[in-house]
């Protein structure tokens, strides 16, 4: 007679979930947000709160300009140029990759602006 058993599970070493995940396609959303912070940190005050106002909570050039009392040109400006520096720091994530880009717009739809840290 013999007796059917279960297989024993196996703890696994520590790294090899983690190996796992790399395989994945690009970088998880964390780290892509935790770039992205350090990319905002990393930016002058002005063009950190412009990237905030304008593009982060959807606010436009205009409340970056009443916001740093610019006239529009002028915060437009600043917001391309915070904009450009923000696609430099994340240059080698392809976030246009579809399965990455719809990713991070449905966690935005549900969390609202990826940060605010920053702003101030």
């Amino acid at each position: 007679m013999t007796s059917h058993r279960p297989p024993r599970l196996r703890p696994l070493a520590a790294d090899a979930l983690e190996n796992v995940a790399r395989t994945g396609a690009g970088p998880s959303d964390a780290e892509i947000y935790d770039r992205l912070e350090e990319a905002l940190f990393a930016l002058p005050e002005a063009e950190r709160i412009a990237a905030i106002l304008a593009v982060g909570k959807g606010a436009g050039v205009e409340a970056v300009a009443e916001r740093l009392g610019l006239e529009p040109a002028d915060a437009a400006a600043l917001t391309d140029s915070a904009v450009q520096l923000l696609r430099g720091a994340l240059a080698d994530i392809d976030l246009d990759e579809p399965e990455q880009h719809a990713r991070l717009m449905r966690r935005r739809r549900r969390t609202g602006s990826p940060t605010a840290a920053g702003e101030g």
